[in-house]
Order: C-alpha cells, then sequence, then structure tokens
C-alpha cells in the first residue's frame, strides 16, 4: 500500500450552485474534459482492446452470496473424489455477537446489539434470469469496494486501530456539488443518473443554504416523531443538539513525537502540516475532544437529478496526547485561524447512521453542512466475518444504508 495516496484536500466551502438549464444534453463536453483533451481512436480497428472484467473473473470476497458459499462447498466436498483435483473447503462459523465500542475518545458504552435483518428478496419478474436472489448496486458496490481496499486490507491501518486505542476511523458522507475549478459551476456532461466521478480538475464544497437547512431540519424533526408512534413499526431515531467551539493549534516536533508510528508515517509522506483541532462544549468550557484529522481517502459520486452530489471519505481522528498549553495557535499566512462555533442537530439510529445537521459560525462567515456517519466499528466487524468465513454478516447492507439515506434526504431537498 502506497501511503503517500492516503490523503487528499478537502474542497473550499462556499454558497450551493444550481445546475445551469439543459445541464444533462448529450452533446455538452463535462467542463472537467474538454473536446480538445478526448483521444482520437486507433486508425487501426482490428487492434486488439484492453482485456475488460469478464463474467468468471473472481469478485471480492466479501462479495460472495451465502447460496455461492454453499455451492461451491458441495462442489469442492463432490472434487475430493476426485484425485486430479486439489479439494478445497468453505468454514461455517457461528456469528459473535457485537462488542461494545469507543467513539471519539468517549467511555465506551453498552450498545444494543443491532438484529441481522434479511435484505428483501427478488421474486417473480424482478428476479434475473439467472434466479439470483438479490442483485447488487453498483454504485454502492464501489463504496464497498473503497473501504474494503483503503482500510480492511491495509494492515498500516488496521495495525493502528489495534495498538493505539484513541485513534478512530471515520467513514463518513457529505452532501455538497462537484464544481470545476476552472469555471466553478457544477459538474455536468452526458450523465443523467447518479454515477461515480474519476475526473481531474474539480473541487468538492459542502454547503446548503439556509432555506434549506431549515427544511431539512424540519424533515428530521418529524422523522423522529413519526419514529416515537406506536402506530409506527420501525426502529427509533435519537436527537441529540450540541454547542461546540473548535480552536485550532500546529502540530509541533514535540506532540509529533508523541504519535503512534504509523501516524507519523502517513503525517510525513502527506507534506502537510498538520493541526489540533481542540473541542470545547459552549455551555460548559470543558475540553471534549483534542483530534487531528488524517484524510486518507475520497469517493465522489455525481447525482444530477438532485440538487447535491456525494464525497465518501475515510479519515482517522487521532487524538492528540500531550498538553494543548505547549501549542502555538495555527496560522494562514500572518493570520491567526479564527474558532469556529458550531450549532449542531444530530439524529442516530440502528446504531449505525447518524446524521449531522450544523450551522458553522467563523469570523464573519456563516456555513450550513450536512453530514450523514457510518459506525466504523460495525464496518469493520462484518468485513472481519467475511474473512473468517461466516455466511451472515452485514458489510454490505450497511454501505447499501448508507447509500439509501444519501440518496433518500437528497430527493427531500430537491425541488420538483
Amino acid at each position: 500500500m502506497n501511503i503517500s495516496d492516503l490523503l487528499s484536500n478537502p474542497g473550499p466551502e462556499a454558497t450551493p450552485r444550481r445546475s445551469p438549464s439543459n445541464p444533462h444534453s448529450i452533446t455538452a463536453a463535462s467542463p472537467a474534459i474538454s473536446v480538445a483533451k478526448l483521444p482520437t481512436p486507433p486508425h487501426n480497428t482490428h487492434k486488439a482492446m484492453p482485456r475488460r472484467r469478464q463474467r468468471h473473473d473472481p469478485r471480492p470476497i466479501w462479495a460472495v452470496r451465502e447460496h455461492e458459499a454453499l455451492e461451491a462447498h458441495h462442489r469442492d466436498h463432490r472434487n475430493q473424489r476426485r484425485p486430479s483435483r486439489a479439494p478445497s473447503a468453505t468454514p461455517r462459523l457461528q456469528a459473535q455477537p457485537l462488542p461494545s465500542a469507543q467513539h471519539n475518545g468517549n467511555a465506551p458504552q453498552q450498545r444494543p446489539r443491532v438484529p441481522v435483518l434479511d435484505r428483501r428478496q427478488l421474486t417473480s419478474f424482478e428476479r434475473p434470469l439467472t434466479n439470483d436472489n438479490v442483485v447488487y448496486d453498483e454504485t454502492s458496490r464501489q463504496v464497498c469496494d473503497l473501504i474494503w481496499d483503503n482500510v480492511v486490507m491495509s494492515e498500516p491501518i488496521r495495525q493502528v486501530l489495534r495498538e493505539d486505542p484513541h485513534t478512530h476511523l471515520e467513514i463518513e458522507a457529505r452532501w455538497g456539488q462537484i464544481l470545476d475549478k476552472q469555471s466553478n459551476v457544477r459538474l455536468h456532461g452526458i450523465h443523467r443518473t447518479e454515477c461515480v466521478v474519476q475526473v481531474e480538475g474539480t473541487k468538492f464544497e459542502s454547503t446548503m443554504s439556509l432555506e434549506q437547512h431549515k427544511k431539512m431540519n424540519q424533515f428530521l424533526n418529524k422523522e423522529v416523531t413519526k419514529a416515537l408512534s406506536p402506530e409506527v413499526q420501525r426502529p427509533e431515531i435519537t436527537y441529540r443538539h450540541t454547542h461546540e467551539v473548535d480552536t485550532f493549534y500546529e502540530l509541533d516536533q514535540a506532540g509529533f513525537a508523541l504519535l503512534h508510528p504509523v501516524i507519523k508515517a502517513i503525517i510525513q509522506r502527506s507534506g502537510h502540516t498538520q493541526r489540533v483541532r481542540v473541542t470545547t462544549d459552549q455551555k460548559t468550557g470543558q475540553i471534549t475532544r483534542k483530534i487531528i484529522k488524517l484524510k486518507l481517502v475520497n469517493l465522489e459520486i455525481s447525482s444530477p437529478r438532485t440538487e447535491w452530489d456525494y464525497r465518501i471519505g475515510i479519515n482517522l481522528e487521532v487524538n492528540f496526547p500531550g498538553p494543548v498549553e505547549s501549542l502555538q495557535p495555527a496560522k494562514e499566512g500572518m493570520r491567526g485561524v479564527e474558532e469556529r462555533r458550531k450549532d449542531r442537530m444530530s439524529y442516530s439510529w440502528l446504531g449505525a447512521y447518524t446524521v449531522d445537521l450544523t450551522q458553522v459560525t467563523q469570523s464573519t462567515s456563516r456555513n450550513h453542512e450536512l453530514e450523514l456517519e457510518l459506525d466504523p466499528d460495525l464496518v469493520l466487524q462484518a468485513a472481519d466475518s467475511i474473512q473468517r468465513g461466516e455466511d451472515n454478516n452485514n458489510y454490505e447492507p450497511l454501505i447499501v444504508g448508507l447509500m439509501n439515506n444519501l440518496r433518500v434526504l437528497s430527493r427531500e431537498m430537491t425541488k420538483v
């Protein structure tokens, strides 16, 4: 793994922008890729094309279905009678209960066990000719691969999570817009529906208007009330309102020396100056967190039929173990970084998802943000169960739920 590829910079914040009229014209080129830069087709039409992934290519281990593993088990059992082939078996182990976890440096709490819910099976006309029970969603599969490749199969990341209990993994999704850096216009082109983008020359701005903020607040509050109704059979949605202040300090050499070796390597190879973010409860004045946030990898999803695009981010929140008094205030140029006041409303359910609706005030500017966090402990537990060969796990359903929440809230906010 090339750790230097793990870090990326977030885009600056600005007011939301709508797509221009008729943004999806098939003749319109994406602002991030000019027509002049498009490759010229080869003259030799008989030249071999790049090999595409074939149907028989091996799939990632987490994507193997239970019935497929069972069929493989029976097939391997039959092959044991054939001396020309080496037998292989798929182990079947019992699922383990979910242990309690701690997040953001808080004391561990007893988490209610989340029941394993079976997804709706495809029947009748929805079932394909291959007789598959479930057909995966391509966008969700990309997010599954992102987490699997950059966290589950990354030994340095797993090592620091094992050895440093105060370092936490963050899997978050932000609502915003993918903008072309030159024109500052929302990305558009030939695509009319949701897709993962892999384009250079773009930036992501996570912001929303005051009107959208109020509308989302009203919508989420209504959902909390609905979940409390005995007539509605749905999980409870818990609500929390906090007021916090963030202050930023430069990470000095003395503080750097206190960090885990893997964290030091990530910081050194990133080439960026890191800051310590100290969060204080505005009511009590008590420090609640002292963290260094390291951005590992992002994946951006364009959603042209809604007002917002999405950025899936994987980060490390590293607890700063040293005293704050020894640190120097962070600066941008000759000026100090202004403190950031956060008025945040958090909505959580299933012990897996948390939506944060935040009004951020910094100096004379005010911004509104919407974020969705996925509990990383549940994701890692599900991934570990896959590697142990257990049939029932929630790895893919957790990511599908993440994407479904992004889509539902985006459509709620988009004017028809």
